[in-house]
């Protein structure tokens, strides 16, 4: 028969007690309040390591980008600083005044100035025209160009990339021409032609390359021509780029603060670095920039330029200047670019604990190869 439990013995059975129960909710609120804050403090953390690292990465994208356009300003395939001819019509239009402006290298525009390129696409900062004839496609001259009254012909080992409307840089040690490709290379592969009765724009002005004074070193310019001149005419002795020579693609970039591609509206800054790609549409022969966006959320971009005013290579200036203090771009030797970049989360605390944007500066200064001290073959 089962006995009586003994009362001690149903005591020590008793369950949890209303006051355990309560201290040990408190305890585990307590810890659960603590791996919370934590686990929200290094996701804060997390985010601004974050910012900051694709930050420095934009900026070393933006920095490499913007050093190699600029090293190449007024670059030529044969040599530092070749007598440079321009035989392209004037066409009275801005913009396209600026794309064949080559012997400039470099055009700056103030954030206080009005951009001749984008105009009010432009949101922020200064911005800059890079043209350049050794970043893009390389024709070699095969044999001794030719020329007909109105046309003048060169024979390369490859002229696919110049179509009809290419502008182009033809170059060997002594000078260096700009001209515009008249005829298609459909139908002649290997001839890159220009002329002065055809339909393109703005078309050349002349084929008769004659130097305008005799030289001992050779490297005199060939004389501009606006207009047909004396210096054109049939009779003039004609300059000949023989075997050896080079034709470069002539590169217009047009570098502005703009708006994103992809807009966030709720985005802190929608801003991005952009560049415009100046061509020449081969099928209506009308000027045309390709816009695309390079880096994102560059908020501002500031530009100074080192003058050489003596005309040897070396700064005769001590400071930098602003685009606006400038007159003669061919004295630009170098460029000063600080970019600030900003995230598009407020993952820092600025005064009174306030979320705020990081942001990140970067200085870029380049020296454009091309006006280097000295003759400097390719």
């Amino acid at each position: 028969m089962r006995g009586v439990m003994n009362p001690q013995r149903q005591a020590t059975q008793t369950g949890i007690s209303l006051v355990e129960t309560l201290v040990a909710l408190a305890l585990g609120l307590t810890m659960v309040s603590v791996a919370f804050n934590l686990y929200v403090s290094n996701r804060s953390v997390f985010r601004q390591i974050e910012s900051m690292t694709r930050l420095q990465e934009s900026a070393s994208i933006t920095a490499a980008l913007l050093e190699n356009d600029v090293r190449h300003a007024a670059g030529v395939l044969c040599r530092n600083r070749a007598p440079l001819t321009n035989l392209l019509n004037n066409s009275g239009l801005t913009k396209v005044n600026n794309y064949v402006a080559f012997a400039n290298g470099l055009k700056g525009y103030e954030s206080t100035q009005t951009d001749a390129i984008v105009g009010t696409t432009r949101l922020a900062g200064d911005s800059l025209s890079v043209y350049s004839a050794n970043s893009g496609a390389v024709a070699r001259v095969t044999a001794s160009a030719t020329r007909s009254l109105n046309t003048y012909t060169f024979t390369v080992d490859d002229a696919s990339n110049f179509t009809a409307g290419t502008v182009a840089l033809a170059c060997d040690y002594d000078r260096a021409v700009l001209f515009q490709v008249t005829q298609s290379t459909t139908a002649t592969p290997n001839q890159i032609t220009l002329s002065t009765n055809s339909t393109v724009t703005p078309g050349n002005c002349g084929i008769y390359m004659k130097a305008s004074a005799s030289a001992s070193s050779g490297t005199v310019a060939l004389p501009p021509c606006t207009t047909v001149n004396a210096a054109y005419t049939a009779s003039a002795a004609s300059y000949t780029f023989g075997p050896g020579s080079h034709i470069g693609q002539h590169i217009f970039h047009h570098w502005y603060i703009g708006r994103k591609t992809s807009t966030d509206a709720t985005s802190l800054n929608n801003l991005a670095l952009r560049r415009v790609t100046m061509k020449y549409n081969t099928t209506n022969n009308q000027l045309y920039g390709l816009d695309e966006e390079m880096v994102e959320n560059v908020s501002d971009m500031q530009i100074t330029y080192l003058l050489d005013v003596t005309g040897t290579g070396y700064p005769g200036a001590t400071t930098y200047v602003s685009a606006d203090k400038i007159t003669d771009w061919t004295r630009v030797i170098a460029v000063r670019m600080v970019l600030t970049l900003k995230s598009t989360e407020r993952v820092g605390l600025a005064v009174g604990n306030v979320a705020s944007a990081a942001t990140y500066t970067i200085p870029i200064n380049v020296t454009i190869r091309a006006r280097m001290p000295g003759v400097v073959r390719r």
